[in-house]
């Protein structure tokens, strides 16, 4: 077992974090466990499994098990706390499988692992503990594609790898009851029906191999394209910036499909988007930009002048308001045409790290995973932790 340095110091993984999986597909001892939000904000959710179960809550002395043949238990919110199978259950219950290779149906979608619900206030919080070698599994086919070159696969898990292990030092999870949630926020999650064979492959093959920086995990973000420039961390989100996530020029992704995109919105629309925020704005008559990034060329600060002053937003504010989607970086040039704001940007996603479309196109002229990691988190050291 590795010592690595945390920011709270050496780190030796708890015995409490590792489990034996006696999965078919790989995922061995020593493979740290983590807590996935799944789902939220649900008053009834359906729960079956591939097997026998068993189900206890966690802040009350019940116990019960169900039979292979036991049809779909349905969950449900209560004022009284949560009820299953036509009990209550207090506030927080498990779900867990009670052989190795059985499944969990939450609703559509099948998990490895066991569940974990919880009520806040009126409605229920899902969250799936697993493997973190397993949660891999139903990343990587959600944010790449398996069938790209194998050392940018290679590189893209290592990097998932290392942001999920980074998530589970983070001492927010005593109180969230999660490290991850499966959206964009952290990393797309999509249980077994987002696994595939390639996808466990190049999992197993990289496994327990995280990135560090003076014996530090590190902040191993990444993002779809970057449209010829990286990011800095401090430039997107402030604050203490890391000598391995720079903004610098970066050819690789200029081929991209992402590269280039476009955007227009009326004045009309942007203003109703504001006062949806709050902001009370005249006429609308146009939008500078006043600062950019260290390369000059992200949007980090704009003004919007209007008929009664102007007020500032930051380019990740503006992003939000009109939808990531639509204003897909910060990367960006805008001016007024007519009724309209015409945007035209580079890339999609906020640019810090690794940039998938870069890493493909240098997979595909002949770079190693190695090679890769080292562009894009510099000065990095790759380290097997299990």
């Amino acid at each position: 077992m590795k010592r690595i340095k945390l920011k709270n110091g050496p780190f030796l993984l708890a015995v409490s974090l590792f489990m034996l999986c006696t999965s078919g597909y790989g995922a061995r001892a020593s493979s740290p466990l983590i807590r996935v939000k799944i789902l939220q904000d649900k008053s009834r959710v359906e729960v079956r499994a591939t097997g026998s179960y068993r189900i206890r809550a966690l802040d009350l002395a019940r116990e019960r098990s169900f039979p292979s043949s036991h049809s779909i238990l349905t969950i449900e919110a209560s004022q009284q706390g949560i009820q299953a199978s036509g009990e209550m259950w207090g506030r927080e219950l498990l779900i867990k499988p009670e052989g190795a290779d059985s499944l969990i149906r939450v609703n559509s979608r099948r998990y490895r692992g066991q569940i974990i619900v919880q009520q806040k206030n009126s409605s229920l919080e899902i969250i799936n503990e697993l493997p973190l070698e397993e949660y891999l599994w139903g990343v990587i086919k959600a944010e790449i594609s398996p069938d790209w070159p194998r050392a940018c696969v290679l590189a893209f898990t290592i990097a998932a790898r290392t942001y999920a292990f980074k998530k589970l030092q983070d001492s927010s999870s005593r109180t969230t009851g999660y490290h991850v949630s499966s959206e964009q926020d952290d990393q797309v999650y999509r249980g077994v029906e987002g696994e595939d064979s390639l996808s466990r492959e190049r999992v197993n093959e990289t496994r327990g191999k995280i990135l560090t920086y003076l014996g530090e995990v590190i902040e191993a973000k990444y993002h779809a394209c970057c449209g010829g420039y990286t990011a800095s961390l401090e430039d997107v989100w402030g604050g203490k910036g890391y000598p391995y996530l720079v903004a610098k020029l970066d050819n690789f992704c200029k081929e991209s499909f992402y590269f280039k995109w476009t955007f227009e919105i009326e004045a009309r629309r942007l203003r109703e988007l504001l006062k949806k925020r709050g902001l009370i704005l005249g006429r609308l008559y146009r939008i500078e930009p006043l600062e950019f990034d260290v390369v000059g060329r992200r949007v980090k600060r704009l003004q919007i002048k209007h008929q009664e002053g102007e007020i500032e937003l930051t380019g990740t504010e503006l992003r939000r308001l009109l939808g990531e989607g639509n204003v897909r970086s910060t990367l960006f040039t805008v001016k007024r045409v007519g009724p309209d704001f015409a945007f035209e940007g580079r890339g999609w996603g906020h640019g810090v790290g690794l940039c998938q479309e870069g890493a493909k196109v240098m997979g595909e002229r002949g770079y190693t995973y190695k090679e890769i990691l080292e562009f894009y988190y510099p000065g990095t050291l790759l380290e097997t932790v299990y």
